[in-house]
């Protein structure tokens, strides 16, 4: 069989719960991922990430709730019967076999022969650039080396389902890029779902087809990476993701009460000329606001503003990086273009 030889698979969680002492407790009445698709599980540390991923791979017992894969329930089965391949953040490599060696496991497993077990472990190698590899001794390999070789393991094994727990945190920032891109290619010859832990919004929204948000052992909100960021519909997504700030909407002097997500680039600076009478007054669809200028961060072409509005709250804005910074010594004129504005839970 090769590498796309298994039949599409999906994976429904219908009413799934663990309680634990202390008082957490995960509850997620449903999530779906469809086949060949990645879901990103993100949220902050201590959220119950990595507990919904052991259950699901049965590495920890469910106290309620329904695991079905492709129709089935997996959670009635051991964790070798579930036919799932699970990528530590400390990768658990067998240090005793070589990189050919550890990639075979799944294939032994499934009880192919020698001979099957060498050509499985020879393409899922080469899948992640490796190919010729299989004797290396994995003590040996560097750490991007590793994951590539816990990577191509997973590949191999042709699970059901593939689950990753922050596999990448541990790698310096130009590496976990390129492993990243590596991953997005092997995922778009996979028909496996996939779910992908991780605390990095960047890393969530680069190689998830979509994001589930989880807060306190409970899926918050789900959607695409553009949606969550830039149209969140919670504050605690707004809040999380960071494009934007989630403010009382009566500060910034827009009706309807509540919470609103204001994106950066919904923020723009009035020119000067602009803040004298008779120009002082906004156009249609926005708002004018005093702010000070506190302080600068520098992402790719733009340049990120932290701004304090007159009773302390902050506000994010961006502009181009070769733009002047505004002033710090005095409050500066901005407008905000309220049809970017959302209205947040």
């Amino acid at each position: 069989m090769g590498l796309r030889d298994r039949a599409p698979m999906s994976l429904e969680i219908r009413n799934l719960e663990k309680s634990f002492a202390g008082g957490f407790r995960l509850c997620i009445d449903k999530l779906e991922v469809a086949a060949g698709e990645t879901l990103a599980l993100a949220g902050p540390s201590g959220c119950g990430k990595t507990t919904a991923l052991s259950i699901i791979a049965g590495l920890m017992r469910e106290d309620g709730g329904e695991i079905l894969l492709d129709g089935e329930d997996a959670a009635a089965l051991p964790p070798w019967k579930r036919g799932i391949s699970l990528v530590f953040q400390d990768l658990a490599l067998f240090p005793h076999l070589s990189a050919g060696g550890n990639v075979a496991y799944g294939p032994l497993l499934r009880g192919l022969g020698a001979a099957e077990r060498r050509r499985a472990a020879a393409e899922a190698l080469a899948a992640v650039r490796l190919g010729g590899w299989e004797k290396r001794r994995v003590d040996t390999l560097s750490g991007g080396e590793r994951q590539r070789v816990a990577m191509a393991r997973a590949l191999a094994a042709q699970p059901r389902l593939l689950l990753l727990d922050e596999p990448f945190s541990s790698l310096d920032a130009p590496l976990r890029r390129e492993i990243q891109g590596e991953f997005a290619s092997m995922r778009a010859n996979s028909k496996a779902p996939c779910i992908f832990v991780t605390h990095d919004r960047e890393e969530a929204a680069l190689l998830g087809d979509r994001i589930a948000l989880m807060d306190r052992g409970r899926i918050v909100e789900i959607g695409g990476g553009r949606e969550l960021f830039l149209e969140p519909k919670t504050a605690f997504a707004g809040n999380f993701f960071g494009r934007g700030t989630v403010l009382p909407g009566k500060k910034l002097g827009i009706d309807g009460g509540g919470l609103v997500f204001v994106p950066r680039d919904a923020v723009r600076r009035v020119p000067e000329e602009a803040e004298r009478p008779p120009e002082g007054k906004a156009p249609a669809g926005k708002t004018r606001i005093k702010a000070l200028f506190r302080r600068a961060g520098f992402e790719g072409g733009l340049t990120n503003l932290e701004l304090e509005l007159e009773d302390g709250l902050r506000l994010l804005a961006e502009q181009p990086l070769r733009a002047p910074l505004p002033p710090r010594d005095r409050p500066v004129s901005w407008e905000l273009d309220t049809a970017l504005v959302r209205f947040v839970e």
